[in-house]
């Protein structure tokens, strides 16, 4: 796993580059993502626990997530081969901004 965040930093140093820039299609479908996020989340966290709250809503959110990756990868900065890779720390960072911790990473 360690290895395969080592390969990543690259990618993963851009990818937190584009959501700054919400006038990009990137940043519109990041912002997309996020909102859906927070609204799912607070629908559920009213009667679930937060953790399944969490993992509720990045399921919810499927469709924004994927329309987000996707604008990533049609991006000259990052391929499908990177947007794949970095892919299970975006979705531990959402769950994780969703519950209210910190993550210390690239992202």
């Amino acid at each position: 796993m360690r290895r395969v965040l080592l390969a990543s930093l690259p990618a993963l140093a851009l990818l937190a580059a584009v959501p700054a820039r919400a006038e990009s299609p990137e940043g519109a479908r990041h912002a997309a993502w996020q909102s859906c996020l927070d609204e799912a989340f607070s629908e559920q966290v009213r009667t679930t626990s937060r953790s399944f709250a969490a993992t509720k809503a990045v399921t919810t959110c499927r469709d924004r997530e994927e329309a987000y990756l996707g604008a990533l990868a049609g991006s000259p900065l990052l391929d499908d081969e990177d947007v794949a890779r970095i892919r299970p720390a975006l979705i531990a960072r959402a769950r994780d901004r969703l519950m209210g911790e910190r993550r210390f990473s690239a992202l």
